[in-house]
């Protein structure tokens, strides 16, 4: 969990490098009453003593993505973000990995719920992060009596604050059941993702993932997993996943930016695979991953941006 001692000294916020502890809005801010923000979360590592940041383009591109699609009016260019990115980690200067949290918010004070009319404005803060789930025990999962929001209601495409009480519902819900994360059902009764990853499951020597259509967030780190698939020549497809399927399968792997590649352990009590070692797929896919980020995968190039730290 990240509290505000626990953040980085410094912060981008009205348009320059602050101490983070300065960073703060009106309680009768916009978006602290109604969730209009919208968000990223982008890993940063420490290697060698560089700083080495997954996807950088990626999530800037996600970002104005969300912004689109809510209505909000910002300018930002990829030239700018790439900026403001590298000059906050400088002035914070880490030697350790860590998490960046990108946003954007409206400190206008309006009673309406709205996004139109709004002034929007980027705001960035850093925080430590090594594991965010301990890579060495698998997840003890449950299926969540919360229904995962429709993107007919909501859009499930743009990572919107206000989309996440849905996901805090889910999560407290299996924390209090005595489990370590929640997968979430769409109306339909199908599988789409957990409450703050995406889902592959291994069933019968195939990976299957949630159609793209079905009411989840399409991740940076899900498209990545995917591309590790199609390396490895290993079957992919997407197919409806009920409960069945999912207490039936071979392995559970979750992907996220903070999760990065996860595995299940049981489902609602039911065993899938070893508690300590993962299945055999989410092996090589972390190894893949390792390899990324230690500039030893071909793609690397394209997917780190490596610069030092001062």
């Amino acid at each position: 969990m990240t509290t505000q001692s626990s953040l980085m000294p410094f912060a981008y916020f009205r348009k320059e490098i602050v101490p983070s502890h300065q960073a703060s809005i009106s309680i009768a801010s916009h978006s602290l009453q109604y969730g209009t923000t919208c968000f990223g979360g982008i890993r940063g590592y420490f290697r060698g003593g560089k700083i080495r940041i997954f996807r950088l383009e990626d999530h800037y591109f996600r970002l104005k993505q969300a912004a689109k699609i809510l209505g909000m009016q910002v300018k930002l260019s990829w030239e700018d973000f790439h900026e403001i990115i590298t000059g906050l980690i400088r002035k914070n200067a880490p030697q350790s990995d860590f998490y960046i949290r990108p946003f954007l918010f409206s400190e206008n004070q309006v009673l309406t719920p709205r996004f139109d009319g709004l002034d929007f404005d980027l705001a960035i803060y850093v925080a430590p992060l090594n594991h965010y789930f301990d890579p060495h025990r698998g997840l003890r999962l449950m299926v969540s009596s919360w229904r995962k929001i429709s993107d007919t209601a909501m859009s499930t495409k743009a990572k919107a604050g206000g989309c996440y009480v849905n996901s805090a519902l889910a999560t407290s819900e299996a924390k209090r059941c005595g489990y370590d994360e929640a997968l979430m059902m769409d109306e339909q009764g199908n599988i789409v993702e957990a409450s703050v990853a995406n889902i592959f499951v291994v069933y019968r020597g195939e990976v299957i993932m949630p159609e793209v259509g079905a009411s989840m967030l399409e991740g940076i780190t899900r498209r990545t997993v995917i591309d590790f698939l199609q390396e490895e020549g290993i079957a992919i497809r997407s197919e409806r996943i009920d409960r069945s399927m999912i207490y039936t399968c071979d392995e559970l792997i979750l992907t996220g930016t903070a999760a990065q590649v996860m595995y299940g352990h049981s489902v609602d009590g039911r065993v899938i695979g070893q508690e300590d070692v993962p299945g055999p797929i989410c092996q090589r896919l972390r190894q893949k991953f390792t390899d990324v980020i230690a500039k030893t995968h071909p793609k690397s190039s394209n997917w780190i941006t490596e610069f030092h730290p001062y």
